[in-house]
């Protein structure tokens, strides 16, 4: 009897997992379908016949798409980049140092982040145009970092508290500055935490859109999610040639994420333990 309500969970697994990968997968196997068969009806739920024929049209007639991928490949890592290395000096300066009221300050961190990206457009817009960073890498970057750093924060101050104190206490005691101490000794102790949220918010940044949108707006400059969304129009809407496109914009993500699923679960199960 003990049995059942654990074969039940695992049925709900399974049924989550199924549901959750349903999307991708009709995804990619409209990708391999060709136009008559997207449009079939009854649908057909395997490719009749299967086709890469989709995959050639879209690298020779639509090159941009390959560059709609490069840029948020750069602008991903330089978010993540710039996002880990003030997000960890925050996030143990409020896990470690004696400060006051640490927790209200989290606190309003936290509600920070709530703001949605869309408040943020007209402001944002206006001050990046006088700066002069509408239409760059940098500009994008320093954006998506302010929108990404409160999570960043939050889950690092929570997996550097289950950290052991005592080996920083005890190479404190042995003359090292906490400087020193933070990259010598917590970001080794601390890399599953890094990898876990470096690879969150690259993928935030790899899918965000209005930020992307907004200050984005040359074709050579603008980010994956941006470009494919531009794909249909007035009158026609190019199923082959979206699902196609998304599915090479989703390659890098799916190869990250199965590179580091162990750092990912080791992390996020360690702060959240905390």
């Amino acid at each position: 009897m003990k049995r059942l309500p654990r074969f039940g969970l695992y049925i709900l697994v399974v049924i989550s997992v199924m549901i959750s990968f349903l999307p991708i997968v009709w995804l990619i196997l409209t990708s391999l379908k060709t136009t008559a068969g997207i449009y079939a009806w009854p649908p057909q739920y395997l490719p009749q016949p299967f086709t890469l024929a989709n995959y050639t049209k879209i690298v020779t007639e639509s090159p941009e798409l390959l560059l709609y991928v490069l840029n948020s490949f750069i602008v991903g890592v330089g978010c993540t980049a710039l996002t880990l290395s003030i997000g960890g000096l925050a996030g143990y300066a409020l896990s470690r140092l004696r400060m006051p009221r640490a927790t209200v300050l989290m606190v309003f961190i936290l509600a920070v982040s709530m703001f949605p990206p869309v408040s943020l457009l007209p402001s944002l817009f206006q001050n990046f145009l006088n700066l002069g960073l509408l239409n760059t890498y940098l500009g994008l970057i320093i954006a998506h970092t302010g929108l990404f750093l409160p999570f960043t924060v939050w889950m690092l101050a929570s997996y550097f508290a289950t950290l052991p104190p005592e080996i920083e206490e005890a190479a404190r005691m042995d003359g090292m500055g906490l400087m020193r101490i933070f990259l010598s000794i917590v970001i080794p102790l601390s890399w599953p935490g890094f990898v876990a949220t470096g690879l969150i918010v690259f993928i935030f940044s790899w899918n965000e859109f209005p930020l992307a949108l907004v200050l984005m707006t040359q074709n050579a400059m603008r980010t994956a999610p941006v470009g494919i969304s531009l794909y249909p129009g007035e009158y026609a809407f190019p199923w082959e040639t979206i699902s196609t496109a998304t599915v090479i914009a989703i390659v890098p993500i799916l190869v990250i994420t199965a590179i580091f699923q162990k750092q990912i679960v080791g992390g996020l199960t360690a702060g959240a333990g905390k």
